[in-house]
């Protein structure tokens, strides 16, 4: 008899998973239709689809929201995580830096 210790090691479980895994994809790939690359399925990431006109520019305005987003998240997520005590003075140190970070973001 296995001892049930052994046998959910991670080591086992992802042998496991990865097992199931190719079983999966060997499965999918035996009764999925074979595929017929014609027309807009021969061009590069249209998906199959007609390439639509693109109407409006793309502009990297939405960057600086993401990277803005990021900072005070990451910052949200050392104010939680950080231990109390003598460390608290590098957190306040840290947290000037995203200020100052935030700062240059914002600044027009």
């Amino acid at each position: 008899m296995v001892d049930a210790s052994l046998a959910f090691t991670p080591v086992t479980v992802f042998l496991v998973a990865l097992l199931a895994a190719a079983i999966l994809y060997r499965w999918g790939r035996a009764i999925a239709p074979p595929p017929t690359p014609v027309g807009h399925k021969m061009e590069m990431y249209t998906g199959g689809e007609a390439p639509k006109a693109q109407e409006v520019r793309p502009s990297y305005g939405f960057f600086h929201v993401a990277l803005f987003y990021t900072v005070l998240h990451v910052a949200a997520l050392i104010l939680v995580t950080a231990p109390t005590g003598v460390s608290g003075f590098l957190v306040a140190i840290y947290f000037g830096a995203i200020a100052l970070a935030v700062a240059a973001l914002s600044w027009r």
